[in-house]
């Protein structure tokens, strides 16, 4: 007999189950030939004994070996290392040609969409003003935790099967709640849709929604990747001026006179990219318009938890009583950028349509880790990390600003926002941001050209700077960098 204990090694430490070091260690050996092919195995016992672990274990690695083919069972004789071995080289194709065209062009026609960059490098890895949460903050013990209560119980093997597109009831149940409670809304989980963040949300709404040459309108300046959706449905966009109320609701009005609105783009709570808040009255006024004149209200609230002067102002579609807005939000920002986790808000012929639509492109969504959410919204997890950030984002702000007025005052201005986790910052004319970007990421320093916000040029040399990515220290590093560079 083999000495199996000296040829297979068990790393209790290592992430890989025990049962897989066994066949990979035992597929290692036939490779080299220290097995033959043909050779009987011992039984699941013996080698249970033999390397000190669960009969169970041995089981589970003979069948890894058995279905990918390097051992065959025989009834009534044993299991035996298989005659035929797994290709370990692939087999070239026999009428393959010698040179094989390597390049980078496929050989059939694209249709190559212009109106869509092509995607940059998120440079995450790098310092800098990114806007976005700091996933440092993310709560990881509390979400493994109740990751692995989810995975581990019976009940919740259906998760592995097909669910309801619109998402796990559970979530949607506690979204619901949580959404009356915080934001004055009154749903039940019926209006509640699940998707992958809230640009999936604006997708899904513009598909089903628009049609081609409807007219939607939107700030001068405005959210990037919504524009680019509604063109590529062959929506037509019609701007209107953005103050530091927010989006001019009077030039709306001028709009709707003259021609049938399809659809008006707002994110209300902290405009994007400037950061300013909707008056509570453009916001009724807007709503008054949209009844008068029928167009839809696309209110994207995708940061409204993180306001910090005073109680932030409800949202459009809390006093909604007619159908006419359509709330899209998201947990992304309020958890982790990488845990896709949107929701629509809407009247429920349209939750319906949604649900149509979504079994064209993704069927359905994560149920496991909407499951696992909607548990930690339960025990209160999510709200305890939202009071905890909140406050440390707060600090941030304060902290990032000062520092901004106090060396680059002179060359910058910006308001400090009431919320969000980026600043609005407007350069001296002298300095060119793009230029002024490109010489900080020689530095190991990002920051955003401001290009993806200047649509059509009105947006002269200003550009959002997160402030929440960075500690302290950090950003006192940073704006140092930027105070040194900009000087030179």
């Amino acid at each position: 007999m083999l000495p199996w204990k000296s040829i297979i090694k068990i790393q209790k430490q290592s992430d890989l189950a025990v049962y897989l070091q066994i066949s990979n260690s035992i597929i290692k050996e036939i490779k080299r030939g220290a097995i033959k092919p043909g050779a009987k195995m011992p039984g699941t016992r013996i080698m249970a004994e033999l390397l000190v672990v669960h009969r169970k274990t041995m089981v589970n690695a003979y069948d890894e070996l058995l279905a990918q083919g390097w051992l065959s069972s025989q009834p009534s004789k044993g299991t035996f290392v298989s005659e035929h071995l797994p290709e370990i080289h692939p087999i070239k194709l026999s009428n393959a040609k010698k040179e094989i065209n390597k390049s980078d062009t496929a050989g059939f026609s694209i249709k190559i969409n212009s109106s869509i960059h092509t995607p940059y490098p998120t440079l995450r890895g790098i310092q800098g003003f990114h806007d976005g949460p700091d996933v440092r903050l993310v709560p990881v013990m509390e979400l493994n935790k109740a990751m692995r209560s989810v995975m581990n119980r019976k009940s919740s093997l259906i998760n592995f099967s097909y669910v309801d597109g619109e998402g796990k009831f559970q979530l949607r149940k506690v979204l619901s709640d949580y959404l009356n409670d915080t934001r004055g809304l009154q749903t039940t989980y019926e209006n509640i849709f699940i998707t992958r963040g809230s640009q999936m949300g604006i997708y899904m709404l513009t598909a089903v929604l628009l049609n081609k040459d409807d007219i939607v309108i939107v700030g001068e300046s405005n959210y990037f990747y919504a524009d680019i959706t509604f063109q590529n449905k062959g929506a037509k966009l019609q701007r209107v001026p953005v103050d530091e109320n927010g989006i001019d609701v009077h030039a709306i009005e001028a709009i709707c006179k003259r021609k049938k609105i399809r659809a008006v783009y707002v994110t209300p709570h902290h405009h994007y990219p400037t950061t300013v808040t909707l008056s509570a009255a453009r916001r009724m006024k807007l709503l008054s318009l949209a009844e008068q004149y029928g167009f839809i209200i696309l209110e994207d609230d995708y940061d409204y938890d993180f306001h910090y002067q005073s109680s932030p102002i409800l949202p459009l579609a809390s006093v909604d009583r007619k159908g006419m807005v359509v709330y899209v939000g998201t947990l992304s920002k309020n958890i982790a950028p990488s845990l896709r986790i949107g929701y629509v808000v809407a009247p429920k012929n349209l939750i319906l349509e949604l649900s149509k639509y979504r079994q064209l492109i993704d069927v359905q969504g994560d149920p496991f880790m909407e499951q696992t959410v909607a548990e930690l919204f339960l025990e209160g997890e999510i709200r305890r990390h939202m009071k905890k950030v909140l406050k440390e984002y707060h600090e941030r702000r304060d902290f990032m600003c000062r520092l901004m007025k106090d060396k680059l005052g002179d060359v910058i201005d910006f308001k400090i926002p009431d919320g969000g986790l980026s600043i609005w910052a407007k350069f001296d004319k002298k300095i060119s941001v793009p230029d002024l970007a490109a010489k900080l990421r020689a530095k190991d320093l990002i920051i955003s050209s401001g290009k993806i916000h200047d649509i059509d040029g009105k947006i002269l040399n200003s550009t959002r700077m997160g402030f929440a990515w960075m500690n302290k220290k950090e950003a006192e590093k940073a704006v140092k960098l930027l105070h040194d560079t900009i000087r030179k």
